[in-house]
């Protein structure tokens, strides 16, 4: 489950930076673990009737064509989840890969040697181990606070500086004694 590891660190310092809501993507991780156990259950059921011996080749033709298809299906539903998780990662996601599955298939061939219920308990621990990583990586998810928010102080308008004007002094006014000021006449050379 790289995948789904790299997404939630993703998240996570998106979500201690910005406002990022992690609840409903621990929710979908958690609806991927539920799909798990009902791959688990699958699983259980194949291993407690194993049924007819299959073929020394195929886990598919000892758990059967019907089980196979179930599982594939729960794969399908967790690989929507996955990606729902992914995308919320931003334009990170653009590095990731979907081609991993949360819900183990049984589209393996067997080992040298190996029989279907022994195949079928490997890929039952397998899947009990991976849905309680999703839990895991589900509570990570929960346990992010967002950063604060911080109130918005609207920017006061810069004061306007008042200009010193320079005052102009006036000249002194002159005393005039109350006679009209007459020109000369300018003289003639």
């Amino acid at each position: 489950m790289q995948i789904l590891d790299l997404a939630v660190e993703a998240i996570r310092k998106q979500g201690t930076k910005t406002r990022v809501n992690s609840l409903p993507l621990a929710a979908k991780l958690e609806a991927i673990a539920a799909c798990g156990e009902q791959a688990a259950r699958i699983w259980q059921g194949y291993l407690d009737k194993p049924g007819t011996p299959g073929d020394k080749y195929t886990i598919v033709s000892w758990v059967g064509a019907d089980r196979a298809k179930q599982l594939h299906e729960l794969s399908l539903q967790a690989h929507v989840l996955v990606k729902d998780v992914c995308a919320a990662v931003g334009d990170q996601a653009r590095f990731l890969v979907l081609d991993e599955s949360p819900i183990t298939l049984a589209y393996r061939g067997l080992k040298e040697g190996e029989t279907g219920p022994q195949a079928a308990q490997v890929l039952f621990a397998e899947q009990q181990a991976t849905n309680k990583h999703l839990r895991l990586l589900a509570e990570k998810l929960r346990a992010i606070r967002p950063a604060a928010v911080k109130p918005v102080a609207k920017k006061a308008a810069p004061k306007a500086k008042k200009k010193k004007v320079a005052v102009k002094k006036k000249a002194p006014a002159k005393k005039t004694t109350g006679k009209k000021a007459v020109k000369k006449p300018a003289k003639k050379k």
